[in-house]
């Protein structure tokens, strides 16, 4: 039987550069034989062998090369991807609300809830139109875009009446107040994001008050209802202090109007000229084109889509702005 040395005294005697020795066991006698020098070459080889265990340097920097091109080559493609998805959901959200809506104007002889309302607030809550259509569609997440940036969910959000209230939203309107909770949330649920056709579907302010119906309009897949909204610029940015934040404008004002003005903060019309689908509004609620370049919305029918300013703001296509798709008459002429 061979019996080798240790390995401390074998890697010692091969950088010392002596040879490697082993002792042999005489079968008969027991007594040990040697040292027997073990060949250079074989000690050599393995040393190497178990040098080759690693990678070197170069073949490391290689590697990390590679990844961090296939990353660089990915990622775009994943962000894509995600905005992509992201689209679909809002326009998923918006589905459901059209769905919320049927089944509330079931309830109501066809008519639309109004965009707001006056009552006393409760924690500087009131009702508001995603309010109204809660209980026939309960599920926060649907009522806020998920294309939200950082700045957007903190100025275009607005917490949920039930979140503060015992009182059911349409029974403190029509009682002016509510029933505060005994506790308020820390943080409660919001919506936020999407904003209302009032100025033809329901408007809360007491000068032109009426709630819309649906047997009034005429053209069910061309009427917006519920979009991407930016809110009003009144405050500095788009939405900045919840101005307009639940209320989408038609291009032009109403001939009804909105209560104050062409828009929910009031002023004239905008954008009178060749249409310029990336104007700057002052005062409008425009559609927020933050679905890969375009804005959701659900229509009359209950179908959603997404579109682009250009298109939702021009029903003709003339290149000037006009209210065919919000006044529920399919027609570019009406206001």
């Amino acid at each position: 039987m061979i019996l080798n040395l240790n390995k401390d005294r074998a890697m010692t005697h091969y950088f010392s550069r002596k040879p490697l020795v082993t002792f042999q066991q005489d079968s008969n006698t027991g007594r040990k034989q040697g040292p027997r020098p073990i060949p250079e070459g074989r000690a050599d080889r393995r040393i190497q062998g178990f040098r080759k265990a690693g990678f070197t340097l170069i073949e490391l920097l290689v590697v990390i090369s590679i990844i961090a091109l296939l990353v660089g080559i990915l990622m775009p493609a994943l962000g894509a991807a995600r905005r992509s998805a992201l689209s679909i959901k809002s326009v998923s959200n918006l589905r459901q609300v059209g769905i919320g809506l049927a089944s509330y104007k079931a309830d109501r002889k066809g008519f639309y809830p109004i965009h707001s309302s006056s009552i006393t607030k409760i924690a500087n809550v009131k009702p508001r139109w995603a309010d109204y259509i809660f209980p026939y569609l309960n599920n926060v997440e649907v009522y806020r875009s998920p294309n939200l940036d950082e700045r957007e969910f903190v100025e275009l959000t607005k917490p949920f009446w039930h979140e503060v209230s015992l009182t059911d939203a349409e029974a403190a309107v029509r009682a002016g107040s509510g029933v505060a909770k005994p506790v308020l949330p820390s943080d409660p649920a919001v919506h936020g994001g999407y904003g209302y056709n009032f100025q033809y579907l329901g408007n809360a302010r007491s000068s032109v008050m009426f709630n819309g119906r649906e047997s009034d309009l005429v053209a069910l897949s061309d009427t917006v209802v519920v979009g991407d909204t930016t809110g009003s610029a009144k405050n500095g940015e788009p939405g900045d202090g919840g101005a307009a934040a639940y209320a989408l404008d038609p291009p032009l004002g109403s001939a009804r109007g909105s209560g104050k003005g062409s828009y929910y903060e009031g002023g004239g019309d905008e954008n009178t000229g060749t249409y310029d689908p990336g104007f700057n509004y002052a005062l409008r609620s425009a559609p927020a084109e933050r679905n890969n370049g375009q804005a959701g919305f659900v229509f009359a029918d209950g179908h959603g889509t997404n579109l682009s300013r250009a298109e939702i703001d021009d029903y003709n296509q003339d290149g000037f702005a006009d209210n065919g798709y919000w006044n529920g008459l399919g027609d570019a002429d009406s206001r």
